[in-house]
């Protein structure tokens, strides 16, 4: 059985989802809530005592997912809205900083640039609590495939689709986290999905390293968010689908464990 085929949601959650992704009046927010709050909860799981401790110290910070979302809400004011993506030109498999990223203000280059500020003994205490707060958002934006989406398109912003009858693009569906959970149950909901996780999988994927996770989510963009079908029809399918929202859920577990490595490794 293959990684994604083990993570599964119930086709109520999903058709929840997309409710509120095309705007219909159900409880629930979008990937910039509580999909980025589930890493940070997921992330908690897999800390270090130690490092837990520091970051209740250093930091007053008792969950990541109480800071997971600090960095969407200071990007408009501190123009970072290009720090949270990092669109690949069409065509291409793969991120290179040199074409993608020159200027290095995409969200891989800032995974990259904040990692290293956690971990310098020269930077401030609040350049620190920033870098910390930057990371717990953007390994999460990181996993999201549509986050490494075509710069042609926008990441799919673009590209409308249907569902039902109404309209989005695509970049809405994926951005929204195929995620519908009540704030009472995201905790058990984390849960759930961390204990799927195998100790296998935890080593195959904490392995890996900032450019992998951007070539995985540009894989996944290309093979299940480009859908062919789709993008010729503009009509989702059960059968799509089913495919996103196991690969949502696949992602998140990624960016949980990852990020809970990388903060090991930096503050241990």
């Amino acid at each position: 059985m293959n990684q994604t085929s083990r993570i599964k949601w119930s086709d109520k959650i999903i058709w929840l989802v997309f409710s509120l992704a095309l705007g219909w009046p159900v409880h629930g927010s979008a990937w910039g809530l509580e999909a980025h709050r589930i890493v940070g909860l997921l992330a908690d799981q897999h800390l270090l005592p130690e490092v837990r401790k520091r970051i209740k110290q250093n930091f007053n910070i008792t969950s990541l997912a109480n800071v997971a979302n600090w960095a969407d809400r200071v990007k408009d004011k501190r123009s970072q809205g290009p720090w949270h993506y990092a669109n690949v030109l069409k065509g291409e498999m793969t991120y290179v900083q040199a074409r993608d990223c020159a200027d290095g203000k995409c969200v891989v280059e800032k995974v990259r640039e904040f990692s290293e500020a956690l971990s310098k003994s020269t930077s401030s205490h609040q350049d620190q609590l920033e870098a910390l707060k930057y990371l717990v958002h953007f390994v999460g934006d990181l996993h999201q495939p549509l986050h490494l989406g075509n710069r042609k398109d926008r990441g799919g912003n673009k590209i409308q689709v249907k569902l039902r009858g109404r309209k989005t693009n695509l970049h809405a569906l994926w951005d929204s986290g195929f995620v519908n959970i009540d704030d009472d149950n995201l905790l058990q909901y984390a849960r759930r999905l961390a204990r799927r996780v195998l100790p296998t999988d935890h080593l195959e994927w904490v392995r890996s390293d900032i450019v992998d996770w951007a070539n995985e989510s540009r894989k996944h963009a290309l093979i299940s968010a480009y859908d062919k079908e789709i993008m010729s029809t503009g009509v989702l399918t059960k059968a799509y689908i089913q495919r996103a929202r196991e690969v949502i859920e696949l992602r998140l577990s990624q960016a949980g464990v990852r990020l809970a490595h990388l903060l090991n490794s930096r503050l241990n």
